[in-house]
């Protein structure tokens, strides 16, 4: 009996080990993909100045979500000139009305990196 209530009180603690006060588990849930982030690396969010200079034909377009910029032929010159998937992100944020999300973002250039072309750009090689 007395060796149930120690595994039992062991345990307890254990559990209060595990969890902050509000209930939350302070391990993580297991393995996932990172996600990127817009101010990840660039200064400010600010896109570098080539990848700006290739999202400023889209701003006439009035696009408002990210899904929007995946139809578009000339995302692909928004991928080569960028340098990374925050860059990238920060420059479509310039030209998209609602916030662009880094799981669509890396959807969306996932996508695009599949085709052969853009496969040795630096975004590319930071996705695989």
């Amino acid at each position: 009996m007395f060796r149930f209530l120690i595994l039992v009180a062991l345990a307890g603690l254990l559990a209060a080990c595990t969890t902050q006060g509000d209930g939350q588990s302070t391990q993580s849930p297991g393995p996932s993909a990172p996600v990127p982030s817009a101010s990840a690396g660039t200064a400010n969010g600010e896109p570098s100045a080539a990848c700006a200079e290739a999202f400023a034909p889209l701003a006439e377009l009035e696009l408002t979500s990210t899904s929007d910029l995946g139809e578009l032929a000339e995302v692909e010159l928004t991928v080569e000139s960028c340098e990374s998937v925050a860059d990238w992100m920060a420059g479509a944020q310039q030209v998209v009305e609602n916030e662009v999300s880094p799981g669509a973002a890396d959807l969306l250039l996932r996508i695009r990196c599949e085709a052969g072309s853009l496969s040795r750009t630096p975004i590319c090689e930071e996705l695989n």
